[in-house]
């Protein structure tokens, strides 16, 4: 009889020390919908990886002053130019791939960048306007075709590739 007393003691404890740990206050409700508030703020605030236009369509020396001296170049046979004279460059460490056809910038690698697929206003880190993306694919890729005189642009996981005209 004392045993089940305990039992019953032990048990009644338990449960009152089950409900009071796993109640939400409203507080603790209201600190959570204010965290969850802040983080869509800092989502919403893209920091730019360029600005597009200050290196799409340029000259190598053009896209020097922009991103410092090439640190590497090479010819470029085959795709992206079947048929065009193309040379591609380096920039910072690699961060930037830069093949210049006909001896303008036209396809354009942005390494390691953020994961930004998942984000419609991806394409204004570029420093382009906000438009609603051609294709999107999950985590995969998204994607604008014809903005602002660019044939397309691909967001990745981590890179970002442009491609400014349509390749040969």
């Amino acid at each position: 009889m004392k045993r089940m007393m305990n039992l019953t003691v032990a048990a009644s404890l338990a449960a009152l020390l089950f409900m009071t740990g796993c109640g939400n206050s409203e507080q603790e409700v209201t600190q959570t919908e204010n965290a969850s508030a802040a983080e869509n703020t800092t989502e919403k605030k893209l920091e730019p990886i360029i600005d597009l236009k200050l290196i799409g369509s340029k000259t190598l020396a053009e896209v020097e002053a922009v991103l410092g001296k090439a640190e590497s170049t090479e010819k470029v046979k085959g795709f992206p130019c079947e048929q065009s004279d193309c040379q591609r460059a380096f920039f910072k460490n690699g961060q930037f791939e830069v093949i210049f056809k006909s001896g303008s910038a036209d396809r354009i690698t942005i390494n390691n960048t953020p994961d930004l697929t998942d984000n419609d206003d991806a394409i204004q880190t570029l420093g382009l306007p906000a438009s609603k993306p051609t294709f999107k694919n999950g985590k995969i890729v998204t994607r604008w075709n014809n903005v602002e005189n660019i044939n397309e642009i691909n967001f990745f996981p981590s890179y970002v590739l442009i491609q400014i005209t349509k390749p040969d």
